[in-house]
């Protein structure tokens, strides 16, 4: 039989805390979904990431795609339905992407799990390469998605131009995300897809994302309230007071990108890509793919008005690559 239990204001606040903490979730391993996601439809045509454009052979030569290797066959379209993050080549034989991007339920994925397909905006094409290690940056937390970064090293190099990095944090103000993650119409492309976004300041995604969780986190407390026969106006005020207590979402380590229509934005497969800006006349990372939010009644995290993306930045990492490449 259901147990009536009185809570004082601190065992209220501790259980609304509780249940805050699990009812926005983190970004599911694209290791696991984005395969299975992409294996349940055939090779789409589409020419739309969210907005996207089919982006022309060797525009963007440093642009790779990591496969799951347990989906890979001699078949080339079994590469398109094994895709799950992207990456970027910074030199002959190293590989930037997301930390997130290397792990599968909590552990870090081994360097057989996985192949690096390069020289090719067709996931039909290019070239299969082996990866050799894996180095997630021992900072990276995957609650906050601080320091979301990672390098692969290949087993082999490979003879393609690398992606010039933005090492001191050049402004910009317009940007190129690519990669071939799920469309506008959740399909999956088999050509890479580019498509044009605004850098903005933190502020512009901490604001709406904040909202997003005072909204979730509200409808809980609504829901224990009920459940507990406390009085509204009680609930409201704790609501209130957590939601004040909300911190910004970004990081140091992270920007903000995205369009305010949400049309154009970077979403699951997208992973570990590349944020591309024209910077003396050379197209330049300034981040790698990392998160998005939306909200919670929704399963899609992308696209949405008002939220733009979330990148980890290149400039915060420049020590820890140029120390990683310095020692291999």
């Amino acid at each position: 039989m259901p147990v009536k239990v009185e809570l004082g204001r601190a065992g209220l606040t501790l259980l609304l805390i509780a249940f805050a903490t699990v009812a926005v979730g983190a970004p599911p391993d694209p290791f696991a979904t984005v395969p299975a996601d992409r294996a349940g439809q055939a090779a789409s045509g589409t020419d739309r990431v969210f907005g996207g454009q089919q982006v022309p052979d060797g525009k963007f030569p440093f642009q790779v795609a990591l496969l799951k290797a347990a989906e890979l066959s001699a078949d080339p379209q079994s590469q398109y339905s094994s895709q799950f993050c992207g990456g970027t080549l910074i030199a002959a034989s190293w590989v930037l992407t997301a930390a997130h991007c290397m792990r599968n339920e909590g552990k870090t994925l081994a360097a057989g799990d996985f192949i690096v397909l390069t020289g090719s905006t067709d996931l039909e094409g290019g070239s299969r390469v082996a990866a050799k290690s894996i180095v997630i940056n021992e900072h990276y937390d995957e609650n906050s998605m601080d320091h979301d970064v990672a390098l692969i090293q290949l087993a082999h190099p490979v003879d393609l131009p690398p992606a010039p990095l933005d090492l001191d944090g050049a402004p910009a103000a317009k940007a190129t995300v690519l990669g071939w993650g799920m469309d506008e119409n959740g399909e999956y492309p088999r050509q890479l897809l580019g498509t044009e976004v605004d850098v903005v300041p933190p502020e512009s995604c901490n604001v709406p994302i904040k909202a997003i969780y005072a909204k979730a986190l509200r409808a809980g407390i609504d829901d224990l309230a009920t459940q507990y026969r406390i009085k509204p106006d009680e609930s409201g005020r704790v609501a209130d007071e957590l939601a004040r207590n909300i911190a910004d979402p970004l990081t140091d380590t992270m920007l903000c990108a995205g369009l305010k229509s949400g049309k154009r934005d970077a979403c699951y497969g997208d992973s570990g890509g590349p944020l591309i800006a024209d910077i003396g006349g050379k197209p330049t990372q300034l981040g790698i793919v990392s998160w998005g939010e939306g909200p919670a009644d929704d399963d899609v995290k992308c696209g949405h008005e008002d939220v733009y993306g979330v990148y980890s930045r290149v400039a915060s990492f420049a020590d820890w690559i140029k120390s990683h490449l310095a020692e291999n």
